[in-house]
């Protein structure tokens, strides 16, 4: 799929995926959730993921309202070292409680979107109206951090669901 075309567009997709992501989650039990999936160990892992990726964009989108230009995606990483990060990311909440983490991106996945939702048309689709987006738009990272990235999560998470069954 492809970036919405526009604000609303954008917006719609990014609050539907979270609210089905929220429904696959919220009818698992707590030992589904914690089931080694098909593409890390849990669903748990992905929650952690996704809060990490939306701190990230948050981080990007303030430093570039400051006139700044953030390391994207992060300090020490390219897009070719993607995996890399990931990993990292995986291994610092590999052992944290699944509470926290949900909480944490129930935290998070509200905070992406209320910004998201303070975002203008022209912010979210001029390319390279921030340094940070390089020739892209702010409006292909706000999806690929949202709506794609829940969209991803509950594809993997279904795929771990089967495998278990």
């Amino acid at each position: 799929m492809s970036v919405p075309a526009t604000r609303a567009l954008l917006l719609a997709d990014t609050e539907q995926q979270r609210i089905a992501l929220v429904d696959l989650l919220g009818s698992m039990s707590r030992e589904q959730l914690l089931w080694p999936g098909a593409y890390w160990r849990s669903a748990k892992d992905h929650v952690a993921h996704l809060a990490e990726w939306e701190r990230l964009f948050m981080g990007w989108w303030d430093a570039g309202v400051r006139g700044e230009d953030p390391p994207v995606p992060a300090e020490g990483y390219t897009w070719a070292t993607e995996h890399d990060l990931n990993q990292v990311i995986f291994e610092r909440h590999r052992d944290e409680p699944l509470e926290h983490l949900m909480s944490d991106w129930a935290d998070t996945s509200r905070r992406f979107l209320v910004l998201a939702r303070s975002i203008s048309e022209v912010d979210l689709f001029m390319p390279g109206r921030y340094a940070w987006t390089g020739r892209g738009t702010v409006a292909s990272f706000v999806y690929e951090c949202g709506a794609n990235h829940y969209r991803w999560s509950a594809t993997e998470i279904k795929r771990g669901l089967k495998f278990r069954r």
